[in-house]
């Protein structure tokens, strides 16, 4: 007989505020506030919980931030040193059992099914990783344990801040019946208001609707909903790296790779948009190679800053006409940076414009498969190597020396033009989200 699931879900507080606290302790105890200066128009990415407790919230404008906590100090996030902790505390978890996968650049999942014997109580593994991780790394985290993602993220979320929380196994459908139905993973805050027309608010009243009225109402997802809320889920954990005999590992490689640049303020410099465009591509495709592979479909996306009134929003059958993408097809796949920009930039031509200053350019690549060595070109007519390899060569050599040097220490010219705008570091220009720097 099988040994019951033990799924571990462990989410680190307050991240990006957690980061500046680990890498400079003196700001312990202090309200934090990460995403930029009170003189930004920007919005608060994190924020400790000593800001939390008068008022402040990720989402809000700094601006808001610094009026309810006037002590606050802010900052403007870490790239560097958010992906270099985070890695830690993987290694951390991985030395307890080498089904992890991470899920974001601030939570993960663990697999601790059949380890009772070798590592101890599920409940007394998960202390140990939090007290490692706040020892070692000097990030606090919540842990939450169950039979299943679902269960262990609601367990999470049940422990927070900085706890441990385990449901037993035979009480899942007890703990689930009086859970607030926006808590259940999967269902969004627009899932979440349609049920609570509904009459549904919490997922005991959930699992008492209809297989088929939700399939009705939400389509597929609809019945992913109703397992949910029945305690049902069989998805299992996907690790994200494979673990060597000499210690190293290697990442599994992506479904898809996405890079969006927000302006703050909003841009109207097309040359501008057009520098984030190729720094995103530039990114993208370095970390295509990275993996060892190879996209066959590219997304263009630019969002513009919406300039309609509040009413006429209301009264618009498109919520989002300042929204646009278009997608392209590669024949065969390529993980070449040339190739993708010249393709990009294309299909960024070929978006609407709008007289409105853009908000958000970005880029999608999908359909990846594995690398399997290429065909070289014969010579051109003058002896020269064909335009792909020659390419080929240049991202490799590329990839070597930024993998020496930093990323920001070697940029193609048409990402140059972004450092009007944005600061260039070691490894590369600080964007607003520093999980899109890697």
């Amino acid at each position: 007989m099988s040994p019951a699931p033990v799924i571990l879900h462990l989410d680190i507080d307050a991240f990006l505020a957690s980061v500046e606290v680990a890498l400079h302790p003196e700001l312990r105890g202090q309200p934090v506030v990460v995403g930029g200066m009170p003189t930004d128009r920007n919005l608060v990415m994190s924020c400790s919980y000593e800001a939390r407790a008068v008022g402040v919230r990720p989402g809000m404008m700094l601006a808001e931030a610094a009026r309810l906590c006037p002590s606050a100090v802010f900052r403007r996030g870490d790239s560097q040193g958010a992906n270099r902790l985070r890695e830690r505390v993987v290694d951390v978890v991985l030395a307890a059992t080498p089904r992890v996968e991470v899920t974001s650049i601030d939570d993960l999942y663990a697999d601790l099914t059949g380890t009772e014997r070798a590592l101890g109580l599920p409940v007394d593994v998960a202390g140990e990783l939090r007290a490692r991780i706040r020892d070692e790394v000097g990030l606090p985290v919540t842990i939450g344990i169950g039979s299943s993602r679902t269960l262990a993220r609601l367990a999470g979320k049940l422990a927070k801040p900085g706890a441990v929380a385990w449901i037993f196994g035979g009480s899942e459908r007890a703990f689930l019946a009086h859970v607030p139905v926006a808590h259940l993973p999967g269902c969004g805050h627009k899932t979440g208001r349609l049920l609570e027309r509904f009459g549904v608010r919490t997922v005991g009243e959930l699992a008492l609707v209809p297989r088929e009225v939700l399939f009705t109402s939400f389509g597929a997802h609809g019945l992913v909903l109703h397992d949910r809320a029945r305690g049902i889920d069989h998805e299992p954990i996907e690790p994200s790296y494979t673990l060597h005999p000499d210690g190293t590992r290697t990442a599994r490689a992506p479904q898809s790779i996405r890079r969006d640049g927000t302006f703050e303020p909003e841009e109207g410099r097309r040359e501008i948009v057009r520098a984030m465009l190729a720094y995103l591509v530039e990114r993208a495709a370095h970390r295509l190679r990275s993996h060892h592979v190879r996209a066959r479909i590219l997304c263009v996306r630019i969002q513009h800053v919406d300039t309609r009134s509040a009413a006429a929003i209301a009264r618009a059958a498109d919520p989002e006409p300042n929204f646009a993408e278009k997608r392209a097809k590669f024949e065969p796949a390529t993980d070449g940076t040339a190739e993708i920009l010249a393709r990009a930039q294309a299909l960024f031509d070929a978006l609407p414009r709008r007289r409105a200053l853009v908000k958000r350019v970005g880029i999608t690549l999908e359909g990846l498969e594995a690398a399997q060595g290429f065909q070289r070109h014969l010579a051109d007519d003058d002896g020269r190597e064909a335009r792909a390899d020659r390419e080929r060569r240049l991202d490799a050599a590329l990839d070597q020396l930024r993998e020496r040097h930093g990323f920001g220490r070697i940029l193609r010219g048409a990402s140059l033009p972004l450092a009007e705008t944005h600061p260039l570091e070691e490894d590369g220009f600080r964007l607003r989200t520093p999980s899109l720097n890697q």
